[in-house]
C-alpha cells in the first residue's frame, strides 16, 4: 500500500507540470498579439478607437492608442446635445486604456494610468492634446467628462521618461484639490510660457468668465496654483493684458505697508495737501464725507483730515479709497492670495462686510455689500 501510494505521488509529480505547462499554452491571453505589455504598431493602429500625438519634455514624439479590449459598439437613437453628436453616431463602451508607440518604433507599450474613459462616441471633441509653447514643458493630453451646463471636468496627462502619467491639481499651498479641474467645452485650456496653463469656464453664480493659471511641476506630476482671475461676461474670454489676482493684491500690500497710493508712489498718507496739489491733477470732483473731505478722481479718492471749508496748505492726507468694481475681486480670493484677515465682519452702521488686514500701524480693508459678494471698495489708512 505504502509502495502504491509512492508510485502514484511520483506518476503526479511528472503529469502536474506537464499539465500546468498545457494550461499555460492554451489558455488565452488579454489579446493575442500582446507581448507582454508591448504590442506591435500595427495591431495598436488597427484597434485604437483614438489616437493623439504627444510630445515629452524633450519634444520626442509619441503616439498615445486608447484602446478596450472588452468594446462594445452601439448606436445613439437621439440627439447629444452636450457632445454635438446626432442619433445613428457610433458609440463605443469599454475598459479603456492607452499604449504609447514612440516615434519610428515598431512596438508599443500598453500603459497603466488610469484614464477613467468608460465611453467614446465618434466623432468626438472632449478629448485632445494642447501643445506646449516652449522646450522643456510636455504637450498634455486631456481626457474630459460632463461637469456641468458650462463647462467639462478635465483630467491631465503628460508623458515623463517615457510613461505616461497623469497629473494632480494643488491649490497654491501644495494642498491636493483634485485629479481634474472645470474647463470649457471649447478653447476652456490653453498654454502659457514657463510651463503654465490656463483654464477657464462660466461661473453661473457670479455670471462672470472663472479663470485659474497652474504651473506645471514634472518631478511631482502635479499642476499647482499660481493665480486667479474674473471676467466680465462682454469681456474678451482670456485675459491678455493686465495682471491676475495675485499680483494686484500683493502690490495692494505692498502699497498698504508703505502708506502710498497704488501706482502713485509719490502720493503717501500724511502727505499735505499743498504737497499733493503740486502733484496730482485736478480732481474730477471734490466733496465731505463722514470724517472729512474727499477728492474724487476716476479709480480712487484721497480723503483728507480736514473738511472741504476747513482744507488748508497744512491739512494731510488719511485715508485712500480705491473704487474696486472692475476689478471682478471677491471675499475668497483674497483670503486665498492674502491669507486670513485679522477682522471680518458686518459693519452695520456703514451697511455691508468689511474685511480687515493689518500691517504695523496701516491698514487694508476690504468692503462688499452681501457676504461672499463681489468687493466694491479698498481702502488703506
Amino acid at each position: 500500500m505504502i509502495h502504491s501510494l509512492q508510485k502514484q505521488n511520483w506518476i503526479a509529480m511528472i503529469l502536474l507540470p506537464i499539465l500546468f505547462f498545457g494550461i499555460l499554452v492554451l489558455a488565452p491571453s488579454n489579446h493575442a498579439n500582446a507581448q507582454g505589455n508591448r504590442m506591435p504598431a500595427e495591431e495598436l493602429k488597427e484597434i485604437s478607437r483614438l489616437s493623439f500625438t504627444l510630445r515629452d519634455a524633450y519634444q520626442t514624439p509619441y503616439t498615445v492608442f486608447i484602446f478596450a479590449q472588452d468594446e462594445e459598439i452601439s448606436t445613439l437613437t437621439e440627439e447629444d446635445l452636450w457632445t454635438n453628436n446626432n442619433p445613428g453616431d457610433p458609440t463605443y463602451t469599454g475598459t479603456y486604456r492607452a499604449a504609447l508607440l514612440k516615434k519610428g518604433a515598431t512596438y508599443g507599450t500598453v500603459q497603466s494610468a488610469d484614464l477613467d474613459l468608460h465611453s467614446i462616441t465618434l466623432p468626438q471633441t472632449w478629448h485632445y492634446t494642447i501643445k506646449s509653447k516652449e522646450k522643456l514643458t510636455p504637450d498634455m493630453l486631456f481626457i474630459t467628462e460632463w461637469g456641468s451646463s458650462n463647462f467639462n471636468l478635465a483630467k491631465p496627462f503628460i508623458i515623463r521618461s517615457g510613461v505616461l502619467q497623469p497629473l494632480k491639481f494643488v491649490d497654491n499651498k501644495g494642498k491636493k484639490i483634485n485629479n481634474f479641474y472645470p474647463a470649457a467645452r471649447e478653447g476652456g485650456i490653453r498654454m502659457l510660457s514657463e510651463s503654465r496653463v490656463q483654464f477657464k469656464f462660466y461661473n453661473n453664480t457670479v455670471f462672470k468668465y472663472e479663470i485659474e493659471t497652474f504651473k506645471l511641476n514634472i518631478s511631482k506630476l502635479e499642476l499647482r496654483l499660481t493665480d486667479t482671475r474674473y471676467l466680465n461676461f462682454d469681456q474678451p474670454t482670456w485675459p491678455n493684458s493686465g495682471i491676475g489676482d495675485r499680483a494686484y493684491l500683493e502690490s495692494l500690500k505692498n502699497s498698504a505697508m508703505k502708506g502710498i497710493l497704488p501706482n502713485q508712489p509719490n502720493i503717501k498718507l500724511g502727505m499735505t495737501h499743498k504737497s499733493m496739489s503740486n502733484t496730482l491733477n485736478k480732481a474730477k470732483s471734490r466733496e465731505n464725507g463722514e470724517w472729512g473731505a474727499y477728492y474724487v478722481y476716476s479709480q480712487y479718492a484721497i480723503g483728507f483730515d480736514s473738511y472741504l471749508h476747513e482744507l488748508d496748505n497744512k491739512s494731510r492726507i488719511m485715508v485712500f479709497n480705491l473704487f474696486a468694481e472692475q476689478r471682478n475681486l471677491y471675499p475668497e480670493t483674497v483670503k486665498l492670495w492674502l491669507g486670513k484677515p485679522q477682522k471680518e465682519y458686518l459693519n452695520e452702521a456703514e451697511g455691508g462686510y468689511d474685511m480687515i488686514y493689518k500691517y504695523g500701524s496701516r491698514t487694508l480693508s476690504f468692503h462688499y455689500l452681501e457676504e461672499d459678494e463681489q468687493i466694491y471698495l479698498i481702502t488703506i489708512y
